[in-house]
């Protein structure tokens, strides 16, 4: 999961804040679903209510929001998404396939059905172990979007976007980021998000 709020959403930036407090404090997911319950009050106030109703150390909360401590972290993590041609939420990376926007569960189901086929043929032709997957499935992938020929305006181009669904992107991760299943998952889906 990676942070990726966008500059015309002002309350976005303070909500990834506060979820990234919440994680330093263990408690993301709890902290990240409730606030898409409340995406249409994202303020201070709706921040500390429900820090307050998972538990969290308020006063340690209070300052790393008061302190802007995750800022950077995210910011990074914004840089990342404009690397990549992440420019809207949500955007998934899929072992490196961009997914772009909101999905239904049968588009996501295909790209994991393949990209598990590959995790399993990689397994078994290159004696990998589990933990080795995605790097392998992702040595040679982009790490910027791949431009089309055809000048200006060309297809591709003038979004700055690669239209090829298949083309696989090398993506950095952050080993604290917040994640759910296990670290060596054949298939690693990498959302970058923004909350309201």
């Amino acid at each position: 999961m990676k942070m990726n709020p966008l500059p015309f959403h002002q309350n976005a930036m303070p909500a990834a804040e506060a979820a990234m407090a919440a994680h330093a404090q263990g408690k993301f997911w709890e902290y990240y679903d409730k606030l898409f319950e409340n995406q249409q009050s994202l303020s201070r106030e709706t921040f500390e209510r429900i820090a307050q109703e998972i538990g969290l150390n308020m006063a340690r909360f209070r300052a790393d929001l008061d302190g802007h401590t995750h800022k950077a972290k995210i910011e990074a993590s914004q840089q990342q998404a404009q690397q990549l041609g992440a420019r809207g939420t949500p955007a998934f990376f899929v072992n490196g396939r961009k997914l772009r926007g909101a999905q239904p569960f049968e588009g996501f189901k295909r790209i994991i059905d393949e990209e598990i086929t590959k995790a399993e043929t990689a397994i078994r032709e290159n004696h990998l172990r589990p933990n080795q997957v995605y790097e392998f499935l992702t040595k040679n992938g982009a790490t910027a979007p791949v431009l089309l020929p055809g000048g200006p305006g060309g297809p591709g181009e003038a979004r700055g976007e690669d239209p090829d669904a298949n083309r696989v992107y090398q993506i950095a991760d952050n080993p604290r980021a917040p994640f759910k299943g296990g670290r060596n998952a054949r298939v690693v889906i990498q959302e970058f998000s923004d909350f309201q």
